[in-house]
């Protein structure tokens, strides 16, 4: 196990995964000179050398070294004292068992040399000495790669000179600053092409996965990895490509396809066998002691875990046994042994003193360390050490240049809180734990929400007006190579998007108890759930009184949440499973059954179960209770205030239905697609009435549009003026493993700026003021789950000023979809409070004997008590 509940599955080295490549594999090895063919005789020392440099720039350096070797005793003997030292230096990388520290001082002191007044030998010592501190010091070879860059532009090897600024996009990662990292790694990968220079296509192709796998985005991670892979498997003259296999070894982990992970550790560690490459053992042992414990076979794990910590100690590799030492420590804790879990994070910790600038691990350790001595009883030490660790989290995020490096920091980082929340529960210190929590999930809500509408529209830039051109083109394709080719460009251009500036402006603080109380009803009682293991908690709170409640191990909800979700999808009904879900979630609650008014924060998987369609003694929680869903207790306080302060607008109502014609042979048509592709645009025959039924509904005047002409760019257009309710009939796409890609599909556009594809990454720049906008599509509530928040179109509208999103967590059929929304309006038009009026129509659909298939998936996020 890695560090659970610190670090979700496969994040071990928590962001800095990326930084761990350097020893991953020679692939990290081979930034030299390009070499050229010399006009010398065979068996010379210039033919030697060629034929060395030749192979170390396919990153060959095991095979290169014997021809540095005699190449360095046939300068000696010709007294050429620079080349003789060009070759020495070019003899380190494939020894992996080196003293880095010692490596470094040594080549720092071969730059004073006589010899190193060559420019090439001088570019040679500055190369293998980045390539050394990338390995332990990453400030140190920021600076070193950059004379790299600036010497080789000199001596016009460009090709060196794009490598260089690669390696200081890697050590930018290290050091946090993730923008420049992508910009700079996108660069060297973009600039080298697999049939000019395929070991940097690969390196960089690896780096950028390495980089994905860092931040949780496994399946999108495969992508750069397998093309890596591929490259190495039609360049015979490349080598074994350590980083792109060791690399894929973790996404295998994060995607629990652990037998495969396995089996490509053993593959990986059978084939370095005996080979010196230390810095590559000790990463894939800690791979393969990560699987294992997640097999369960942890004294295995342990024995790995330990091989792993000897060879980083050997070589004195510092960020190798900072991160070596807490996951030891991590499965000595979960294996109860204590005391050799605080020896292994003690030293863990000390060791990450030497390498000061280097963060990322640091926050973990601590919280690990404090997890530690709070199981001995030291509840205090333990206290100062989780405030440390969060302090060095805020420091970091106060370096994000973007909002969705803040994002997938706060991923990361999310469970460091959480084990701090736990160990203020125990405590009774509620107030505390809220803020802890809130701290993290409350955090990019609140910014948002407070400072969205400050930040200027912006017109397309050429990256976005080319990923509109793919989109058509990828909608319109049907071929399945040229819709292979399509996704590829549009994953490219992705990469290059330019990112989304945070608002210069202070943070907002978390919500405090006082402040949250306040604005809760005497009826409404609000669950915050935080998932982990062992013990899982929910922290309830009234506008009188907060209690937290112990419940059981994230797995076991999580499992039977994903079951029953499923069985509801199906159209089934399992009373049983649901009212296990229900003694496990809400009746330990003591003010469950007096307030009838529900608020979830759900946590994990629980931000796709249907809470209404659990069961309490043969009745569903719908019944009783009315449930609302909020992303954080901060969201919450912020849209309740804002609802409250915003003005009635002048055009109550925009309805949008694009798919309107007559419905073909398909019974029932659903409102959802796999795609995109045109095929699957269905007609969705009763979406028009649904718009003009809630238009009669509502008051005068009102804008709707229908069939062609509800284009997204029109809505964009509308959706900027002020609307006090949003209804869109459409058809809608969740993509789970690229969110932003997640889309409502508007109707196609002969020559106009937009593709159709409303995607959540557009609808976070738009600038509405609605009181409602309800989703009337497929999935539109479905997103990644595990990270801070449920990353989909729902959030999306609400970081755009919506104060309740009404969204689906399941495909929904067409005409039982119009029944409900009609009847959900029709309730509104009679002054419902928002949640209300969704319960009085998911109610009227049970009463009917519909299963929870038709009423569950449909769900109030934000703020629902306003009326319209």
């Amino acid at each position: 196990m890695t560090r659970a509940q610190l670090f979700r599955i496969g994040k071990r080295t928590a962001l800095v995964l990326l930084a761990l490549i350097v020893v991953l594999g020679g692939a990290y090895y081979y930034a030299v000179v390009m070499p050229h063919q010399p006009h010398v005789p065979a068996g010379s020392a210039e033919d030697l050398l060629f034929r060395a440099n030749s192979l170390a720039w396919n990153d060959r350096w095991e095979e290169a070294a014997p021809l540095y070797q005699r190449a360095e005793s046939l300068f000696r003997a010709q007294g050429n004292q620079a080349k003789a030292l060009y070759a020495a230096v070019s003899q380190i990388p494939p020894d992996q068992s080196v003293d880095i520290p010692v490596t470094i001082w040594s080549l720092t002191t071969d730059l004073t040399q006589p010899g190193a007044s060559d420019p090439e030998t001088r570019l040679r010592i500055l190369t293998v000495r980045g390539i050394i501190q990338t390995n332990q010091d990453a400030a140190q070879a920021l600076a070193t790669w950059e004379q790299v860059e600036r010497l080789a532009t000199k001596l016009h090897h460009y090709e060196l000179a794009t490598r260089a600024i690669g390696e200081q996009g890697i050590a930018s990662f290290i050091l946090g600053n993730t923008l420049t990292a992508k910009r700079q790694v996108v660069f060297a990968w973009t600039f080298a092409k697999p049939e000019l220079d395929p070991a940097a296509c690969i390196r960089y192709a690896s780096a950028y996965g390495a980089g994905l796998v860092a931040v949780g985005r496994y399946g999108e991670a495969t992508i750069p990895l397998n093309e890596a892979i591929k490259i190495a498997g039609t360049h015979p003259e490349v080598a074994y490509p350590t980083l792109a296999i060791s690399t894929k070894i973790d996404a295998l982990v994060g995607l629990r396809r652990y037998k495969e992970a396995l089996q490509l550790a053993n593959d990986t560690l059978g084939r370095l066998g005996d080979t010196p490459f230390d810095g590559q053992k000790t990463q894939v042992y800690l791979s393969r002691g990560t699987i294992e414990a997640r097999l369960g076979d942890r004294n295995t794990a342990i024995s790995d875990m330990q091989e792993a910590l000897n060879l980083a100690n050997h070589m004195h590799n510092f960020r190798g046994l900072t991160d070596a030492g807490g996951t030891l420590a991590q499965t000595y804790f979960d294996n109860g042994q204590l005391h050799e879990a605080l020896d292994a994070i003690n030293a863990a910790i000390q060791a990450n003193t030497n390498i000061p600038n280097e963060l990322y691990l640091a926050p973990a350790n601590l919280a690990l360390k404090a997890m530690i001595v709070d199981k001995m009883g030291n509840w205090k030490e333990a206290d100062a050490l989780f405030r440390k660790s969060t302090t060095l989290v805020g420091s970091m995020l106060q370096r994000a240049t973007t909002v969705g490096v803040e994002r997938q920091l706060l991923a990361e980082m999310s469970d460091i809180y959480s084990a701090y929340f736990a160990s203020l529960c125990r405590q009774s210190r509620y107030d505390d734990a809220l803020e802890v929590l809130e701290n993290v999930r409350g955090r990019l809500e609140a910014e948002a929400l407070q400072h969205h509408s400050s930040q200027p529209l912006h017109a397309p830039t050429p990256q976005e007006q080319e990923l509109t051109r793919l989109n058509v083109a990828l909608i319109n394709a049907d071929d399945p190579k040229k819709r292979d080719a399509l996704m590829s460009a549009i994953y490219q251009t992705e990469i290059n998007l330019g990112p989304s500036k945070l608002a210069a402006v202070s943070i907002a603080h978390p919500v405090t108890l006082p402040e949250l109380q306040r604005v809760l009803s005497q009826d409404q009682l609000l669950i915050e759930y935080v998932l982990a293991k062992p013990t899982s908690y929910a922290l309830a709170i009234t506008r009188s009184e907060v209690h937290a409640y112990r419940l059981t191990s994230r797995r076991v909800i999580e499992a039977n949440a994903a079951k029953y979700r499923a069985e509801l999808r199906a159209r089934l009904t399992d009373p049983t499973l649901a009212q296990t879900l229900f003694n496990q979630l809400l009746a330990p609650i003591q003010n469950y059954a007096n307030k009838k008014e529900l608020v979830i924060i759900p946590d994990g998987q629980l931000h796709l179960l249907p809470f209404s369609a659990l069961v309490n003694k043969d009745a569903y929680v719908l019944s009783s209770h009315t449930v609302d869903v909020a992303p954080s207790s901060t969201a919450f306080e912020i849209l309740r205030r804002q609802s409250e302060e915003k003005e009635r607008v002048e055009m109550p109502y925009i309805g949008v239905a694009a798919w309107t014609q007559a419905a073909d042979t398909r019974n029932p048509i659903l409102r959802a697609v796999s795609g995109p592709e045109r095929s699957e645009f269905v007609p969705l025959p009763n979406s028009k009435a649904e718009v003009e039924t809630i238009a009669h509904d509502l008051p005068s005047p009102n804008t709707i549009l229908l069939g062609a002409d509800a284009t997204e760019t029109r809505f964009k257009e509308l959706s900027t003026e002020s609307a006090e309710v949003i209804h869109l009939a459409l058809h809608g796409y969740a993509d789970l493993d690229y969110p932003d890609r997640s889309a409502l599909i508007f109707a196609p556009e002969a020559n106009g700026p937009d593709d159709g594809l409303l995607q959540a990454r557009e609808i976070r720049e738009l600038h509405i003021r609605a009181k409602l906008v309800t989703l009337s599509a497929c999935n539109t509530g479905v997103g990644p789950v595990g990270e801070t928040d449920v990353a989909n179109v729902v959030n999306a509208f609400i970081e755009a000023g919506a104060d309740s999103v009404v969204s689906t967590l399941w495909d929904l059929e067409d005409e039982s979809t119009e029944h409900l929304m009609t009847l959900f309006y029709s309730r509104l038009a009679l002054h419902q409070r928002k949640v209300d009026a969704l319960r009085s129509a998911q109610l009227d659909l049970l009463n009917q004997g519909l299963s929870p298939y038709f009423w569950a998936g449909v769900q109030i996020v934000g703020d629902p008590s306003g009326t319209l």
